[in-house]
């Protein structure tokens, strides 16, 4: 599937680029192009989208960041809790692999932010009932200790992944966008490239890039940047973990 999407983009933005510079071959221009309106809608386009291709790709780092993270602490709580019970670790993995397996089949990372989850509220629930024994030797309350610790870590990390799932473009700036990118479409369109190749795919080839920026910071703004679900491979790592894979 991921394959099928990313050939897809590769088809798409090469029919586009022939089938503009076709268009703008046979097509002579209408208007005569105001080379200044030119340059500044260039640079008002530029520095739009640069800041937002900035910001936002700062926000996907950091949320991949964090999801490996918040991987880290389930992992953790998984191979501490072998110290107290076996029946604990293995309950304990049982919740934890089925909080993956939601995110890996239904392909969405923010599964749990827009569906009701009780993974942490699960295994608080599973130390009150196998290790609340107050006569628990040293390392077993070491490990209570520590557990408790990461799932305190887990609710601060889910809390700052949904802050940063909110972090989206505003629509008002999205209309800003389209805004200049109508009006540098529209000035590049009408130079002369009638019957003439070179011009006509310089011209196609400009339009392309200028499409291709602005599906890249949709891509940034919906957190589907890349191919595959956002800590796909960590998923996959702490569930072969459980299950003795790793």
């Amino acid at each position: 599937m991921h394959s099928k999407g990313k050939y897809g983009t590769t088809i798409f933005t090469i029919a586009l680029l022939l089938i503009l510079t076709a268009v703008f071959y046979r097509v002579p221009a209408l208007l005569e192009p105001d080379k200044v309106f030119l340059t500044i809608s260039t640079f008002l386009f530029t520095i739009f989208t640069g800041f937002f291709i900035q910001r936002q790709g700062a926000r996907y780092s950091k949320l991949r960041e964090t999801v490996a993270a918040l991987d880290g602490k389930y992992s953790n709580i998984y191979r501490v809790s072998g110290h107290i019970t076996a029946k604990l670790q293995m309950d304990i993995g049982e919740i934890i692999i089925a909080y993956y397996q939601k995110i890996l089949q239904t392909e969405q990372w923010d599964y749990h932010f827009t569906h009701k989850s009780s993974t942490i509220t699960s295994i608080h629930h599973l130390l009150d009932r196998d290790a609340s024994d107050e006569k628990l030797s040293n390392i077993k309350n070491q490990s209570l200790g520590a557990i408790i610790k990461c799932l305190g870590d887990a609710q601060d990390l889910r809390k700052q992944m949904v802050a940063l799932r909110e972090e989206r473009i505003p629509h008002f700036q999205w209309v800003l966008i389209y805004f200049f990118m109508i009006i540098l479409l529209a000035t590049v369109a009408s130079l002369g490239s009638y019957e003439m190749v070179f011009p006509a795919v310089l011209k196609a080839a400009f339009i392309v890039s200028v499409v291709s920026v602005i599906i890249i910071l949709h891509k940034l703004d919906n957190l589907s940047m890349f191919e595959g679900v956002i800590g796909e491979h960590s998923a996959k790592d702490v569930i072969g973990i459980i299950r003795g894979d790793k």
